[in-house]
C-alpha cells in the first residue's frame, strides 16, 4: 500500500467510524489482537472476509475481558466483549498477522465505539509481540453478553486451544438470555 492509499484509507475509516488511523503507514503486515468473536475461525474468515497471513494465541497481560453495552451491533441493549485495565489480570486470544488492506477493511466494519489499543502482547513462547486491538473507552456501562454471542466466543476459546482455566472463565461468564 503506498503512502497516498495510506492517506485515503485513514479518511475513510475516519469518516466511516470515527476513529483516525496514525498518520504514517504502520508497518505492515500488522498484529491484530481479538478477544471476542474475532477469535472464531470461521465468523473471521467467511463472515468478515479476513485472510490472516499467520495465526496463533496470546495473551494480554493487566487487562481483562467484560462485556460493554456500548458496544455490538445494538448499542445499549447487546453487550460484546471488551477489555478494561486491571493489574495482575490477563486476557487470552487469538493473534492475527493481517496484510494492511485487510486491517482497514476489519477496522472499518468495526462500530464508532471503538478506539484503538496499541500495545503489546505475549505468544506462546513469551516474547512481545506489538498489536492492535480495539476496545470501548473506558467508563462504558457493563453489561451481560447475550447467549448466541457467548457460543461463539466459547467455542472459539476451544477451538483454538486457550487456557483450561480461561475456558472455565469464559463457561462462567452470566449470560442476558
Amino acid at each position: 500500500m503506498t503512502p497516498f492509499l495510506w492517506s485515503i484509507c485513514r479518511q475513510w475509516v475516519r469518516l466511516r467510524r470515527g476513529r483516525v488511523p496514525p498518520p504514517a503507514m504502520p508497518e505492515a503486515p500488522i498484529w491484530y489482537f481479538a478477544f471476542g468473536s474475532n477469535m472464531n475461525e470461521w465468523l473471521f474468515r467467511e463472515r468478515r472476509h479476513m485472510r490472516p497471513i499467520e495465526t496463533q494465541i496470546a495473551r494480554l497481560d493487566d487487562w481483562r475481558l467484560c462485556f460493554t453495552v456500548a458496544g455490538g451491533r445494538k448499542p445499549g441493549q447487546s453487550a460484546p466483549a471488551n477489555i478494561v485495565e486491571a493489574p495482575g489480570e490477563t486476557v487470552h486470544g487469538v493473534l492475527y498477522r493481517l496484510p494492511l488492506h485487510k486491517f482497514v477493511r476489519l477496522d472499518a466494519s468495526e462500530g464508532p465505539q471503538y478506539e484503538y489499543l496499541w500495545t503489546e502482547v505475549l505468544d506462546t513462547q513469551g516474547r512481545a509481540v506489538p498489536a492492535v486491538t480495539f476496545k470501548v473507552s473506558a467508563g462504558a456501562p457493563q453489561g451481560r453478553p447475550s447467549l448466541a454471542y457467548m457460543r461463539i466466543v466459547r467455542e472459539a476459546a476451544r477451538q483454538r486451544g486457550l487456557p483450561a482455566g480461561y475456558v472455565d472463565f469464559l463457561d462462567q461468564v452470566e449470560t442476558a438470555t
